[in-house]
């Protein structure tokens, strides 16, 4: 973990903001590498964090039984840590209303419009990222909001300034992503 600045008392401010919201956030054990590089003259920042690989992807048939029955998906959970994130899942693609839950372990769904074979009830790398995209956010400077993306497979990496981003910072942007990608 390192923070970059000029200003040597800001960057332990810096320091310190990063790893308490990475406490806050449970996410310390999740990331290998983070380079936070900051510069309030030239109102920049640069996030950049490498994450740890992170569990696979749970499907239905990893936590539950299913049958189909008169055009009815019936869905008897087995692992019901999962009930949660499956319910989610299942209102996003089939709606609301189209869930029922006759009781807390099983679900029934008229018509379905997925595979359940290859239905993903879970995606832990997702969730990470969502975690590390909110950490980011609340450890940057109030008020940049023109920001750049450069994210790409276990590499979440984030330039922001409140002002539109000069192109000039896109090679700090790509020496900090370097960095912390080699670590």
């Amino acid at each position: 973990m390192y923070v970059e600045c000029y200003d040597e008392v800001g960057a332990q401010v810096y320091d310190t903001i990063l790893r308490q919201t990475l406490q806050d956030l449970n996410l310390a054990r999740a990331i290998s590498a983070v380079k936070i590089f900051i510069d309030p003259r030239e109102a920049l920042f640069i996030g950049v964090v490498k994450l740890e690989k992170a569990s696979g992807i749970i499907l239905l048939p990893d936590i539950a039984s299913y049958k189909t029955e008169k055009d009815t998906l019936k869905i008897k959970v087995e692992d019901e840590n999962y009930i949660p994130h499956l319910l989610k899942a299942l209102w996003q693609s089939e709606g609301r209303n189209n869930i029922n839950q006759p009781n807390r372990y099983t679900i029934e769904i008229p018509n379905p419009t997925f595979n359940p074979k290859t239905y993903i009830v879970h995606d832990p790398a997702e969730e990470l990222k969502q975690k590390v995209y909110d950490a980011i956010f609340r450890i940057m400077p109030e008020g940049f909001r023109m920001t750049k993306n450069a994210s790409q497979d276990n590499l979440i990496c984030i330039m922001s300034s409140d002002e539109i981003i000069d192109e000039k910072w896109n090679e700090k942007f790509h020496e900090v992503i370097e960095e912390v990608k080699n670590k």
